[in-house]
Formats: structure tokens, C-alpha cells, sequence
């Protein structure tokens, strides 16, 4: 089902994206890496997807940048002549009571989590278009339908993750594009 299909994985070297990344490697997508800063995980898993014998190459970027996640798409559409599916995983926590939180904590998961996935969809929106077909899985959240305490932060942005899931899904669903989020928790 996913032979030849070229898959793009925020956040893919550890946890969850990881997981991802193997499974459709067994099931014969090629995977484009996404990893942040932790090279030894990152290394480990791409031998790891290496040897079923599929395509991957890992490229190292800050999700939160508009601009490196641009250059990052770029270098991805030059290794791989098209990208059928993007998964945003990548994800950060800072949690902490909302009375002590500050600002930075804040704004840091927002721009990781919530502006991580605007960033992804945003720079391969028009790729997608043309090709007239794609899939866009988001990672959410339990805790962005339902909060969680000492989790302001985390909460808001995987509910902003399922407001632009909703969003992206009506733009592009008449481009055979679909956008879907997973809330994992407990």
C-alpha cells in the first residue's frame, strides 16, 4: 500500500515519529527524516529504516522556523522527485502551572507544535496541489480536546494542531489531499 510512496516525517528519529517512520518503511515508503538535534537517535533510526531496503535521508531542522523549514522542504524535493505524505510529529514539552509559566515556555511549544505544522503544510501546500493528491497527518493531542493541568502550553497548541487540521482538510479536499490528526493519550 505504501510502496514507492515518499514520506516525510517531522520529529521522526525518536518516540512516536519513529515509530511511524519504520512502520511505513516496512510497508515500502521511502522516508525524508525530520529531526531536530539529537543526531545519535537520528543516526540509529535511519539505519534502522536503511535496512528494509527503502529510500531515506534525514535532514536536520527547526520546525519552528518558517525559513529553515522552507530550505529543509527544498533540499527534501531535490532528493525526492515527490512527497505523498507529510506527518508533523515533532513536538516539544515545557510544562509547568500556568502562575509560574513564562512567556518563553510559552511561546516555544507554540512555535514548535502548533507553528511546526503550519510551517510543513505551508511549504509543501503548493507541491501537493500540483500533483492533485496527498496526505497530511498531524499529531495532536488528548490534552488539545480536553487540556490538561500544568499544560497551557502543550494543550493550546495541539488544539490549534485540530483547528488547522480542520482548516487544511476543507482547503485541499477537493485537490484529493487529505489532512487527518491523530490525538494520542490516555
Amino acid at each position: 500500500m505504501l510502496k514507492n510512496k515518499n514520506a516525510v516525517i517531522t520529529g521522526g528519529s525518536r518516540g512516536i515519529g519513529r515509530a511511524i517512520a519504520l512502520e511505513f518503511a516496512k510497508n515500502g515508503a521511502n522516508i525524508a527524516l525530520i529531526y531536530g538535534s539529537n543526531i545519535e537517535a537520528m543516526e540509529k533510526t535511519l539505519a534502522e529504516i536503511k535496512a528494509l531496503g527503502v529510500h531515506a535521508m534525514a535532514y536536520q531542522c527547526d520546525v519552528s522556523s518558517f525559513d529553515d523549514t522552507k530550505k529543509t522542504i527544498s533540499e527534501i524535493l531535490a532528493d525526492f522527485p515527490h512527497v505523498d505524505i507529510l506527518v508533523n510529529n515533532a513536538g516539544i514539552t515545557k510544562d509547568g502551572l500556568l502562575l509560574t509559566m513564562d512567556e518563553s515556555s510559552f511561546n516555544s511549544v507554540i512555535d514548535t507544535n502548533l507553528k511546526g505544522s503550519f510551517h510543513m503544510i505551508r511549504h509543501l501546500y503548493s507541491h501537493m496541489m500540483r500533483q492533485r493528491k496527498g496526505r497530511i497527518i498531524n499529531i495532536a493531542s488528548i490534552s488539545g480536546m480536553m487540556g490538561n493541568p500544568g499544560q497551557a502550553n502543550y494543550s493550546s497548541a495541539k488544539a490549534g494542531v485540530i483547528g488547522l487540521t480542520k482548516t487544511v482538510a476543507k482547503e485541499l479536499a477537493g485537490r484529493n489531499i487529505t489532512c487527518n490528526a491523530i490525538a494520542p493519550g490516555f
